[in-house]
């Protein structure tokens, strides 16, 4: 049984267990970050895929330690035994990389936020309960000369107990950092001002792109498609450009659940669904997404990527080896 146990952590902490673990682990990041990006680093056999590389890369460093002190005790030059060195700092980089990726996978934090201009939402707490709150000042899309978009620009507010703590522009690649917590700009949307009536019944709402109506007392239903801010036949669906030259709502109605007609109705325009029964979409109030993480386990990776870098460097160190010098090190490192 100790033989039986001896050739299976002689395997499990092997090279090859190592680089398998490695490639199932990029394999299974590479499907994951496609079918779920959202969730996958939560999920049961990515992270027990990551504590067996966290052990099978510890027992690796150990016995690597304890094979550098024999051959220091067997009188290794400097060359060999720094280049023995690079390969625990980039064993020990690998390490804390994990560390920080398995830190980040059970405490860390994500949420997304929708705000529209005005609105604000709490993105973290502090130690005593104190609430800190996002608020939307504003949202603006920069153009190329061709008007396609080049940024996208979130004007923000942080309070803290309702004290205004910072004042910050979120941008794309460029993210707002506080305390611990990172704040990106995701993307963005339109929200449509909506009023519909039906048998002397005005109801007003505001409501996302794709959301379907109800018309009060009627069996009709509307769906507000898509918001174009410049609407053109020849592009269909998509809009000419980002400038409000001709804003159109998309719409499609509804009888009983089941289709009754397709338009394209201009701001402000009350448009006549049946005797009695009428919608019309009053404005747009443009929104944005914003991706709030907190990752704990950065310094952890920060380091480990620090120290592999580093590892790297040393191991391809041989401009003070001497001639005759190279095969022998290179030997001493794979045994």
């Amino acid at each position: 049984m100790p033989e039986l146990f001896h050739k299976v952590l002689k395997a499990f902490s092997s090279m090859k267990a190592g680089v398998l673990l490695l490639a199932l682990l990029a394999l299974f990041s590479a499907l994951g970050s496609t079918l779920l990006p959202d969730s996958f680093n939560h999920l049961i056999l990515f992270n027990i895929l990551i504590i067996i590389l966290f052990f099978n890369l510890s027992i690796c460093t150990f016995n690597r330690c304890r094979r550098i002190k024999r051959l220091w005790g067997a009188g290794t030059g400097i060359i060999g035994g720094l280049r023995q060195w690079s390969l625990i700092i980039l064993h020990i980089g690998v390490i804390l990389i994990l560390i920080g990726g398995m830190i980040n996978n059970w405490f860390g934090e994500s949420a997304t936020l929708r705000l529209a201009e005005g609105e604000q939402a709490l993105i973290a707490q502090d130690k005593s309960g104190v609430g800190v709150n996002i608020q939307l000042e504003g949202f603006e899309i920069e153009l190329y000369e061709n008007s396609m978009p080049s940024q996208y620009l979130s004007h923000v507010s942080l309070y803290k107990n309702s004290k205004l703590e910072q004042q910050s522009t979120i941008s794309v690649n460029h993210p707002l950092r506080y305390e611990g917590i990172k704040i990106y700009q995701q993307s963005y949307g339109n929200l449509v001002e909506v009023e519909t009536e039906g048998q002397g019944q005005v109801d007003s709402s505001t409501v996302l792109e794709g959301q379907i109506l109800e018309i009060a007392d009627s069996k009709w239903q509307v769906k507000v498609f898509k918001y174009v801010p410049d609407f053109d036949l020849a592009y269909g669906m998509e809009s000419k450009s980002l400038q409000p030259n001709n804003p159109r709502v998309i719409y499609s109605l509804y009888q009983d659940k089941v289709m009754a007609g397709i338009g394209a109705a201009p701001l402000g325009e009350k448009i006549e669904i049946a005797s009695g029964y009428y919608v019309e979409f009053k404005g747009i109030k443009p929104y944005t997404v914003l991706k709030v993480k907190e990752d704990p386990g950065l310094p952890y990776a920060g380091a480990g990527g620090i120290l592999f870098m580093l590892g790297v460097v040393l191991a391809e160190l041989k401009i003070f080896s001497k001639p005759g010098q190279g095969n022998g090190n290179r030997k001493a490192v794979v045994e």
